[in-house]
């Protein structure tokens, strides 16, 4: 999931009453929350060798053992040094490590819920797995987080710079890559500086219960999104052999940007992938693309992409590879693209190039 959600999600868990355990909670659960995503610093080193290492080694289990326990260690020593002599709460070692490995429990757990997958066994066992279930960047999640977390808590200049701040960012990412979606995101960012500026008149309302109710819809919501996809794999199974397409091997229904009631589908079959929609608003019919996508795991060139020793990253986190081949006069290009994020060579996410000899 995006870092919006991450950080929703361990200030949340900060806002409830886990946030009066220790002294330093709220920085265990929002680091926590966000602290295996710094495999994005492998970024530097180029996108193919991030894109082969991300939610891998600093997301697996032998992380979510060892990330926790550095973390605790470090925000124990911190508080330690900074109350010598203090009379502020005190540091609890035993909480604060757990609420460490809380926060870091909760990024992987998100993580898989999205098509990009994850890998819960690295260092072990290189296996991505995917929820396809929840859209990695999904405004609704933000709304019912942010409204819990931000409801009955004291206003304050602070907490109002970031919220605009990170609205700004998110509603310029949004305007730069898909502008269609912003009518729903400005309403959610709208909606949420409404709720920070409000004041429940009931007492029953505080922020801890306010948190604790965001956290417990969210759960719900995400729930439901799994349900919800098992039941449109199923409907896309009978819906592919009504319509005479019985012989796939593989197939992905996974969410689309800010509407849980469509879903994405891939679907490979005899050397190629197609790919439709199907929209629970439109009946639950199965709408396929006729176009057909060269599957490049059934072409001849497959062992010559595998063997070239180039973009080793991609080919470890590609999930539905398809080719195309431009020839030069010295060299085959061989462009390859993952079905899941891309059907056009010259645009979206998650393309390569491989350059082979022409002999």
């Amino acid at each position: 999931m995006d870092p919006l959600t991450h950080t929703l999600v361990g200030a949340s868990l900060a806002a409830t009453r886990l946030g009066d355990k220790t002294r330093l909670a709220t920085a265990a659960l929002v680091i926590g929350a966000n602290l295996p995503d710094v495999d994005v610093f492998f970024y530097f080193k180029g996108g193919d060798f991030a894109l082969g290492f991300r939610r891998g080694w600093t997301h697996g289990i032998l992380a979510l053992v060892v990330l926790p326990t550095v973390l605790g260690t470090i925000l124990w020593l911190w508080g330690r040094w900074r109350n010598q002599g203090g009379s502020g709460p005190p540091v609890r070692p035993g909480w604060l490590m757990g609420l460490c490995y809380l926060g870091c429990l909760t990024h992987p757990s998100l993580d898989w819920l999205n098509t990009y997958g994850m890998r819960w066994w690295m260092p072990f066992r290189d296996t991505w797995y995917y929820g396809d279930s929840v859209f990695i960047m999904d405004p609704w999640l933000w709304l019912i987080l942010g409204v819990g977390l931000l409801v009955g808590r004291r206003p304050s200049r602070a907490a109002g710079t970031s919220v605009v701040t990170m609205a700004a960012l998110v509603v310029w990412l949004v305007g730069s890559r898909a502008p269609d979606y912003l009518p729903v995101v400005g309403s959610v960012f709208a909606t949420l500086l409404l709720a920070f500026f409000w004041k429940p008149r009931v007492g029953w309302l505080v922020a801890h219960r306010a948190a604790t109710g965001g956290l417990i819809l969210g759960a719900l919501y995400i729930g439901a999104l799994i349900s919800l996809h098992s039941i449109t794999v199923a409907r896309t199974h009978a819906e592919l052999e009504r319509q005479g397409l019985t012989t796939y091997q593989e197939l992905m229904a996974g969410p689309t940007p800010a509407n849980p009631l469509a879903w994405d589908i891939v679907v490979g079959t005899e050397g190629v992938y197609r790919w439709g929609r199907l929209d629970w608003r439109q009946g639950g019919h199965l709408l396929m693309s006729a176009a057909e996508l060269p599957a490049a795991r059934s072409s001849a060139k497959w062992d010559d992409i595998l063997t070239s020793g180039q973009s080793p990253g991609f080919l470890r986190w590609v999930r539905f590879p398809w080719i195309e081949e431009e020839a030069a006069a010295a060299e085959r290009r061989i462009f390859l693209m993952d079905a899941r994020y891309t059907r056009d060579r010259q645009a979206g996410f998650g393309a390569t190039r491989i350059l082979l000899p022409i002999d």
